[in-house]
């Protein structure tokens, strides 16, 4: 699927993550010395940022929203005629988070709610469906998009494939009509053949153990986990992503009649450093454009790219014509080209 938007922009993003900082040494009884070493080498990460146990993604929701509404002059919430919630880690089942939103962020009744259930290509998901509705509105109405995940509530710390991965945080987006030209493209893919490369299996309605959802189970390999827990199979995931992502962006490339040379930076997924090393060489473009900083905040899923945006908010709001890239659970991957120079963006809040 290809889709092409002329005037809409993204307004303005701010991030947020939680305050506590998780260091590798944290999982040093995990992990030899020798292991972290090699993990630190070659996934990148070296600290990730978890929420405390009474906190949800909706609540780091609102603080992103907080820093939009305290940053923008003059910036009138009643103008937002949509608010999107898109997240893996939802407060409840049901009801759905976006609709509780609506109500903590103060925002009109007169409003769509809608929450999107996506992860690591979710962010491109996100953005195209706020650029599709935001064509549809009046001038100068908006639509406010949430990223917000806390994955840390849904890993085992003593799972080794999935537990160091993983880090918490929000952002808060603005789109809307703009009078400038500013072509933006996506393209989206899908392979739900292989859904379960990334799942949580247990604690919904296909195998009905919801009212077990946090019973321990110790597996063959003596892991001990709840039923709720994120499982990946690492070898398919890191075969679909060196196969599938920089080719997905090659085709967005020529199929918009995009100037490569002109492509100030590459944001991808924060997966995997030696994947996005890979995914870079694939694609034979400068390694200096590939902005990365898996090191400090880990994979936040579908937070990542917008995290991104905010951890490098002065060299984008410079040289912003950017070519996103994300792709991960479902299996879904997709890419946007657009001019970040436009957005309003607004450092990285630390709670």
């Amino acid at each position: 699927m290809h889709q092409h938007f002329e005037n809409i922009k993204l307004e303005a993003i701010g991030s947020v993550v939680p305050s506590n900082a998780v260091s590798n040494d944290f999982f040093s009884e995990l992990l030899s010395a020798k292991e972290l070493s090699f993990f630190e080498k070659t996934v990148g990460i070296k600290n990730r940022y978890w929420a405390d146990k009474n906190v949800t993604a909706s609540d780091l929701g609102v603080e992103a929203f907080k820093v939009l509404e305290n940053n923008l002059n003059d910036f009138d919430k009643n103008c937002i005629d949509v608010i999107i919630f898109l997240s893996q880690t939802p407060d409840y089942l049901i009801p759905f988070t976006s609709n509780i939103l609506q109500n903590r962020l103060g925002l009109r009744k007169e409003i769509l709610c809608l929450d999107i259930n996506a992860g690591c290509a979710g962010f491109i998901q996100g953005l195209s469906t706020a650029y599709s509705i935001a064509s549809t509105l009046q001038e100068g109405k908006k639509v406010l998009l949430i990223i917000a995940e806390t994955l840390s509530k849904i890993i085992s710390v003593k799972d080794r494939t999935t537990s160091m991965l993983f880090g918490d945080g929000a952002s808060a987006l603005l789109i809307s009509k703009t009078e400038i030209s500013n072509p933006t493209d996506f393209n989206f893919f899908s392979d739900g053949e292989n859904f379960d490369s990334i799942i949580i299996p247990d604690g919904g309605y296909r195998s009905m153990t919801c009212a077990e959802s946090l019973e321990e189970y110790t597996t063959s390999e003596g892991i001990t986990k709840t039923k709720v827990n994120l499982e990946m199979n690492g070898k398919k995931v890191f075969d679909f992503t060196l196969r599938e992502v920089a080719p997905s962006i090659t085709q967005l490339i020529d199929s918009s009649a995009i100037d490569k040379e002109g492509i100030d930076n590459y944001l991808f997924h924060q997966s995997n450093l030696f994947i996005i090393k890979q995914i870079t060489n694939l694609l034979g473009v400068d390694k200096s454009k590939v902005l990365t900083n898996i090191e400090e905040f880990g994979n936040t899923s579908g937070v990542s790219i917008p995290l991104l945006i905010t951890s490098n908010a002065e060299k984008l709001s410079l040289n912003g014509k950017s070519l996103m890239a994300g792709y991960g659970s479902g299996l879904n991957w997709g890419n946007c080209y657009t001019d970040l120079s436009l957005t309003k963006i607004f450092e990285t809040k630390y709670l």
